[in-house]
């Protein structure tokens, strides 16, 4: 009788993505309150409960919009708030609560382990101890170098002090790694645009926590594993590699040169961007503007002055975003990448998809085009809603839409000035686009049906 009854008491338990999404939520009604208090705003009074809301489910989510001047609207304190929502929603809820638990009680129960799979993209339980031990070694060893690096060259180059550049160096750092682009300068990184010792930092932190901690472990190992039997070829890097990785690798580093070629000819003359730059600059900075879509949310040119076409661009960057189970956001380069292998396997009239030697199970495609469905549609009617209620143009809309629901950041200056229906609508996106529309899915679904039975088969008229 006890073990029926311990039964039905897990039956009824919580699944995994409904305890990620009520963790998120947890967060952001702390982190709300603790930027409603006095101390945490310059100036008389404390914040306005929309900025105060906003900006924590952007640093919880990391994204990066703002409806206030960060540098300028937040104290030391409020700073350091949203840098402890931004490393606490990057690392993900369940991961980090698991993590304290492992490093401090040294116990992790099922229960954890579950929601620790689901929240980092684990494919199984066995390992989540370990894995969440390398996590935690991945992000203290990039950020602490990034740091670092930027805060010497920040004493060294800018005449800061000691504290203040270790405090800008660590803030910068934890926003790029976990995509965050948050910046404690009102022009973001635009009076960095000369100086590579900050930008290239930056971008490099963005890159490898748009990977994803799974691609960061598997070339991790090969290359440990190349050093000991000393062997360097290629072919012993890329022959053994998942396909998960492969898809990632070969996926970013075609968006990222895709896109530097694609924004660095649009933007190469244009008087408001890289026009006036020396050519040395244009290159850094349309390199910059590359890895920003990836879900960073850092510029180092006016976005506003981007021409449409680069506008257009961006928002295809933007929507596919950064690799699974890292600090990005987006539907993701993998579900892109399936998406692709469908149409292709269909053109050629092949009945299964079938990528670098191996076929794709029918489940990912459907979760692929799931997520893909789940994605375009609250894309458009968000840009449809706040595109009837308020004067901004379409490519701004959208613009802001996109960036909000990948979780990106960039802005083309009208969060500040849109009503507050519209940007609790960007606050709603931005909670969708960081948990993902397939986990709010799952977490909303009270059952999940399996039939034993399989009807007729009709097939209907396509095209």
């Amino acid at each position: 009788m006890a073990k029926k009854s311990k039964v039905v008491q897990q039956k009824r338990g919580l699944h995994p993505a409904q305890l990620i999404s009520l963790g998120y939520l947890a967060a952001v009604i702390v982190g709300t309150i603790l930027l409603l208090l006095p101390v945490s705003k310059k100036g008389e009074g404390g914040a306005t409960f929309i900025d105060a809301l906003f900006t924590t489910v952007s640093a919880v989510c990391v994204t990066g919009l703002s409806t206030v001047d960060v540098a300028n609207y937040w104290t030391p304190l409020g700073h350091l708030v949203i840098l402890g929502l931004i490393a606490i929603g990057g690392f993900g809820i369940m991961t980090f609560a698991t993590l304290v638990g492992v490093l401090f009680a040294d116990k992790i129960s099922l229960r954890s382990r579950l929601n620790t799979a689901s929240e980092a993209r684990l494919g199984g339980l066995s390992n989540v101890r370990s894995v969440l031990r390398k996590i935690f070694t991945v992000v203290f060893l990039v950020e602490s170098s990034v740091a670092l690096f930027i805060a010497v060259h920040l004493m060294l180059a800018k005449g800061y002090s000691i504290g203040d550049a270790l405090w800008h160096g660590f803030f910068h750092a934890i926003s790029a790694f976990n995509n965050a682009g948050f910046a404690l300068y009102s022009d973001n990184l635009i009076s960095f645009d000369d100086d590579p010792f900050v930008l290239m930092p930056i971008n490099l932190a963005i890159i490898l926590g748009g990977l994803g901690f799974p691609v960061i472990f598997e070339i991790g190992r090969r290359i440990v594993s190349a050093i000991k039997e000393r062997e360097f070829r290629y072919v012993h890097f890329a022959h053994h590699w998942s396909l998960h990785t492969r898809i990632v690798v070969w996926a970013t580093a075609v968006l990222i040169f895709g896109g530097w070629v694609y924004l660095g000819a649009i933007e190469w003359n244009n008087p408001g961007t890289l026009g006036p730059m020396s050519f040395g600059e244009k290159l850094l900075n349309s390199f910059t503007l590359s890895i920003m879509p990836r879900t960073a949310g850092f510029n180092s040119v006016d976005m506003a002055a981007l021409h449409p076409s680069s506008l257009l661009g961006m928002d295809v960057m933007m929507f596919i975003g950064a690799g699974s189970a890292g600090t990005g956001g987006g539907i993701k380069v993998t579900t892109a990448a399936v998406l692709i292998f469908i149409v292709w396997a269909e053109i050629r009239g092949e009945t299964a998809v079938n990528v670098g030697q191996r076929r794709l199970p029918r489940s990912i495609q459907r979760e692929a085009l799931t997520i893909i469905s789940l994605a375009f549609t609250a894309v458009i009617v968000a840009t449809i809603i706040i595109r009837l209620i308020t004067d901004f143009t379409l490519d701004q809309v959208i613009f802001e839409v996109i960036s909000a629901f990948a979780t990106v950041g960039l802005s083309t200056g009208i969060t500040a000035a849109l009503g507050v229906p519209s940007q609790v609508i960007l606050i709603i996106l931005m909670f969708l686009g960081r948990i993902g529309p397939m986990a709010i899915a799952i977490a909303l679904a009270k059952k999940q049906s399996t039939k034993h039975y399989e009807y007729a088969q009709e097939r209907p008229i396509i095209g």
